[in-house]
């Protein structure tokens, strides 16, 4: 609810109900009017949806971009508004900035929206009873509601030219007052309005501010907001040439939409200002406001290009999941109260209230997200993610097949190192390469070394050289396990002083994801040529011959091993 206040006598102002929706046609609000300069609101009853009435949000992106992050938290807060009360969440594009405006940008912002899972119930391309739902069609609209104004006097022709309005802000410049308009024409006699009509002069169509009072609204996030009506001048609401303003147009938008609450961004929490204006001299019903706040850098700054990816369309494109990014836009300055923070967006609709939306600024934390994501990424049924993470490494260039046992096997041995799609490439090139002159020759690995790495090697090679080890990786991890009992039990070795060599002999790294399992998948993928040639995978063949190299004499006495490559394509 909001309120106007003024100290002026006053008269009751007729309606004029014959350009309104049938919807609108109630008497909500008493509307006081005293001479050209002042009206006030005393009374307004409660919005539609908050007394049992329809709820109806809207979402209205301007198509001069990408969708942003903040637009895409903004969107979520009100689909998920609607969902949880039973409401609608309408679409609408704000596309009246007829230079920057493309329907290419407005074909992103569909796509971007459908992706995240926020279906709109009114909007282009799904019929509603309240549309056009582009600004740009609604212009005729717009015109009536502008004559209307002026017919009641709450506007009026200023045929103030550009030189003339850049000199009222110069000498309020020098007198250090706000940067207003003077109200030039605001009392002028129709027979100077006649003869600038007549000269054919351009003009536009400007509201008549009060010049004393306030006015306060309820902010559902933010509280009590309250503005001084002298600090803001007589506004346009219509330009000369035709065009409405931006105010002026959402205005109208969402009285005629019927919008019963209207949750955005906290930077359009100055234009409430106008907009309440507008709302009382139309006699509409005014919604709730929520005004959420900024999303910001980590250094507190407006989060920005400059910060790295912005744009939801950026951030699909570089392996998120939909899944991930609402969960944790969603947590951009909203909680549930407790300390979970893994939600679906169904469980979002049933947990999502607007108190619990906080009105500090929320920090982007790109690297909270990716782990979100990857919390996301595994949740996802095993033949999700397995098609999923089979046709990445097939486009991606590393296998020549997305499907099959390896695929299978390779998906469950890896899926705890990846938070995104893309991060699969990096975790299975890691498996099939071998950086072993690397790993001898680094400071962490001299334990090893010195714990006669030569023994345990020279006893490996033998055993593939007799044809024990590529039997029993045949056979499968279980009968590699077994294998490697007996070899630990034939060198008097078992649990890190048995595992570390081999890992290292083997896979030729000090670290991975578990040994037995890389080592049959290691096999697997020489056995069945799934690998593609350019992938640097380097096969159990090509590894035991690296280790017949291995100059292990120099190697004990501390001397420099050379790095050769060991990413090998196998033949």
């Amino acid at each position: 609810m909001a309120s106007l206040v003024f100290n002026t006598p006053w008269l009751r102002v007729r309606s004029l109900p014959e350009l309104a929706p049938a919807f609108l046609r109630r008497r909500q609000c008493s509307l006081l009017y005293s001479s050209r300069r002042s009206f006030a609101v005393v009374a307004c009853s409660s919005s539609p949806g908050n007394n049992g009435g329809p709820v109806r949000v809207r979402f209205a992106p301007s198509p001069t971009g990408n969708l942003h992050v903040g637009g895409a938290r903004t969107a979520l807060f009100n689909y998920l508004f609607a969902r949880s009360k039973g409401g609608k969440f309408v679409l609408r594009i704000e596309d009246t900035d007829l230079e920057r405006s493309t329907r290419e940008s407005e074909a992103a912002v569909l796509q971007d929206l459908s992706w995240l899972g926020l279906d709109w119930d009114e909007g282009p391309g799904v019929a509603g009873d309240f549309g056009p739902y582009r600004q740009s069609e609604r212009n005729a609209l717009y015109k009536q509601y502008a004559e209307k104004l002026l017919e009641s006097g709450h506007v009026y022709r200023c045929f103030c030219s550009s030189e003339e309005l850049v000199k009222m802000k110069e000498i309020a410049k020098l007198k250090q007052l706000p940067p207003v308009y003077t109200g030039k024409w605001a009392t002028a006699t129709d027979g100077e309005i006649e003869q600038e009509l007549e000269k054919g002069t351009p003009f536009t169509y400007r509201f008549r501010v009060p010049k004393q009072g306030s006015l306060k609204i309820n902010d559902l996030i933010r509280g009590e907001v309250c503005w001084n009506l002298d600090t803001l001048g007589d506004f346009v609401v219509m330009r000369s040439n035709g065009q409405p303003v931006y105010n002026f147009c959402v205005t109208v938008d969402d009285a005629t939409m019927a919008i019963s609450h209207v949750i955005r961004a906290e930077e359009h929490l100055p234009n409430t200002l106008r907009q309440a204006l507008i709302y009382k001299a139309l006699e509409f019903p005014m919604p709730q406001f929520a005004h959420v706040s900024l999303i910001l850098a980590p250094d507190r700054s407006k989060l920005s290009k400059r910060h790295g990816a912005t744009s939801v369309g950026q951030y699909r494109e570089m392996g998120y999941l939909p899944q991930g990014m609402v969960n944790y836009l969603a947590l951009l300055g909203w909680g549930d109260g407790t300390e979970n923070e893994f939600f679906t967006l169904e469980d979002l609709v049933e947990k999502f209230s607007i108190e619990r939306v906080n009105k500090s600024g929320a920090i982007f934390d790109s690297t909270k997200l990716r782990w979100m994501n990857g919390q996301h990424l595994r949740a996802l049924p095993n033949e999700k993610l397995t098609k999923l993470v089979g046709e990445r490494w097939k486009s991606a260039g590393i296998l020549s097949e997305s499907e099959g046992s390896f695929v299978d096997e390779a998906v469950e041995l890896l899926k705890d190192g990846i938070e995104l799609v893309t991060d699969s490439d990096k975790v299975l090139l890691n498996l099939l390469s071998y950086p072993l002159h690397a790993t001898l020759a680094s400071p962490e690995a001299k334990p090893a070394v010195e714990d006669k790495l030569h023994e345990v090697a020279a006893s490996l090679i033998a055993a593939y050289d007799s044809g024990e080890i590529p039997s029993a990786l045949a056979e499968g991890q279980g009968a590699w396990q077994k294998w490697v009992k007996a070899f630990g039990k034939s060198l008097k070795r078992k649990g890190k002083s048995l595992f570390m060599p081999l890992r290292v002999l083997l896979t030729g790294k000090l670290h991975g994801p578990e040994m037995a399992t890389s080592i049959v998948l290691i096999h697997k993928a020489g056995s069945s040529g799934i690998v593609v040639p350019q992938a640097g995978f380097v096969s159990m063949e090509e590894r035991f011959k690296i280790l017949r190299e291995i100059d292990w004499e120099a190697l004990n006495k501390g001397e420099s091993v050379p790095i050769e490559s060991t990413a090998t394509v196998s033949t």
